[in-house]
């Protein structure tokens, strides 16, 4: 394997742009973290983004994600600065509690969670692109995407040319995703249908929209009179919400686990750690931004602030009845009949709230865009969820073999590797039975109040081992006192949103209730424990 030392150095003698240039040609894992987090939970996040803020929430995934690529970048240093793989590095620098925690976090995520991108790229196969749209075998699709993914992972165990295949097929499935969005925002500039000095003026950060509504509800919430206190109420905490979920879900668990064993396999040292920067950079926050920012645009245009826009039934319902059981503590009680009464029975302008405020899908937005592309609008946008969906299941169960490896003692070992990869794509085969009603809860509420309580302590982690002198020796950071202020903020964002979600869960009762509890306690434990073990073995 090459490590093109020697074109590195050449490349770090030219300015930035000229780095640039070089740099481009030698990208890998910043490829494969955008081909994670550019899956269905980015999908949902940004169309839900453009409905609840529209374009005046344009510099919220940026700002989010550069956050992400802070720790990030902190964790590709601590690990091209050590030979120690990164999960031995924490067994025996910070804490083996920490480690097996860090790695059973990423593994409960990547089973569980990649059910969610097979059952959104069988909806986009179905749904947007008309394969075996009357099929009531959705397991020929789902077992499709499980053998097709586990053979690509198959062959970038081989070396040599085959290694390659993977990075470019994810590197291929990124650009599908972005330049599908980027179509449609071209066609909706062309004609008229994008507010460009919203859009602009939207780029800068307003953190008021954390306590308020943005202006553009204004006139629709004061038409609902008396109700007008309780749609304010409504849109400021959905807003809140999506604000704080961003900085907490822009870099997962199993991202932080990822990155590292990506950055070994590709044989990456010491003298990598300037291209891996730029390598989030071109190959993570670039694409990232790109996309999101195309779909918050294009559903911006269509449905904020809209009444006329495209929507889901169930999804208008869903906000109606809040808005009903606010005020009628009888009313999750009364029979379908009853509350169907009621909810014809509102005036016109809360029902108008009741479609500006409904989540909306890829196929809803799709449908709304016709007008605009036609009949391509389906194909146009179930090739790019099509692709998100693929390229995010292929790096779960990757980053699954890096894990199930690492668990057994047998790094680099291509059968307990497959193994590893072959548990994700069981539960994405099963995922017509496992994404759905009650199974689906009891998934993904303990998976994510797992991943939450780990994502705070894997940032930890990386910024113990960052000042730790027996990790890192004479590699430790010249301007650590800068780096660690970087580094806390970020970490410090991504701790309040994951604390926020866990209150959130520990407050709705029942099981989930009881989960998030169970979560606010483990956090603080897993913390100090992290924090008392570094102090033990980092003694002078």
């Amino acid at each position: 394997m090459s490590n093109h030392i020697e074109e590195i150095q050449s490349i770090q003698q030219r300015s930035f742009i000229g780095r640039l240039g070089g740099y481009a040609k030698l990208t890998g894992p910043g490829w494969v973290q955008a081909a994670v987090t550019l899956g269905g939970g980015s999908l949902v996040g940004a169309l839900y983004l453009g409905v609840i803020g529209g374009y005046q929430f344009m510099w919220l995934q940026p700002l989010a994600m550069f956050c992400g690529v802070i720790m990030l970048a902190a964790i590709s240093y601590v690990t091209l600065s050590s030979d120690e793989r990164p999960f031995v590095s924490v067994k025996k620098n910070i804490s083996p509690t920490l480690a097996w925690g860090w790695l059973i976090a990423t593994v409960v995520a990547n089973v569980v969670f990649c059910s969610a991108q097979f059952a959104l790229g069988t909806d986009a196969a179905q749904n947007n692109l008309g394969v075996l749209p009357e099929t009531k075998q959705p397991y020929v699709i789902t077992a499709i995407f499980a053998s097709g993914s586990l053979i690509l992972l198959w062959l970038s165990r081989q070396g040599g040319t085959a290694a390659k295949i993977i990075d470019n097929v994810l590197k291929a499935l990124v650009a599908v995703v972005v330049l599908a969005f980027m179509g449609v925002v071209v066609v909706l500039g062309f004609k008229g249908a994008i507010e460009w000095g919203a859009l602009f003026k939207g780029l800068i950060p307003d953190f008021g929209a954390l306590f308020r509504p943005t202006s553009t509800y204004s006139d629709a919430i004061a038409a609902t009179g008396s109700s007008s206190e309780f749609w304010t109420k409504y849109i400021a905490e959905n807003q809140r919400n999506v604000i704080i979920g961003a900085f907490g879900s822009a870099v997962g668990i199993n991202m932080t686990f990822l990155l590292p064993y990506s950055l070994k396999a590709k044989g990456w040292g010491k003298g990598h750690r300037q291209l891996s920067r730029f390598d989030l950079a071109l190959g993570l926050f670039i694409p990232f931004i790109l996309a999101t920012s195309f779909l918050v645009i294009a559903t911006s245009s269509q449905f904020h602030a809209r009444a006329d826009g495209v929507y889901s039934e169930a999804a208008y319902v869903n906000v109606i009845d809040t808005r009903l059981s606010a005020t009628n503590s009888e009313f999750n009680t009364l029979t379908e009949e009853s509350k169907q009464v009621l909810r014809g029975a509102l005036p016109q302008a809360e029902k108008n709230m009741g479609v500006m405020l409904a989540k909306r899908n890829a196929k809803d937005l799709a449908s709304s865009l016709e007008p605009f592309l036609g009949k391509n609008a389906q194909l146009i946008f179930g090739i790019g969820v099509l692709a998100m969906a693929v390229s995010t299941m292929i790096v779960h169960m990757m980053m699954n073999g890096y894990a199930i490896s690492e668990a057994f003692g047998k790094p680099g070992k291509t059968g307990i590797f497959m193994i590893g990869a072959s548990m994700p794509a069981l539960t994405g085969l099963l995922s017509p039975i496992l994404w759905s009603g009650q199974t689906k809860t009891a998934l993904v509420v303990p998976a994510a109040v797992i991943a939450t309580t780990l994502l705070p302590i894997a940032y930890v982690i990386f910024i113990l081992l960052m000042n730790s002198k027996k990790a890192l020796d004479s590699e430790l950071p010249k301007n650590r006192i800068l780096i660690n202020i970087f580094m806390l903020l970020a970490a410090g964002v991504a701790s309040f949103a994951s604390i926020w979600n866990l209150v959130g869960k520990a407050s709705a009762g029942g099981s989930t209730g009881t989960q998030g509890v169970i979560g606010l306690i483990v956090l603080p434990l897993l913390l100090l424990i992290g924090i008392i073990g570094f102090v033990k073995r980092n003694r002078a």
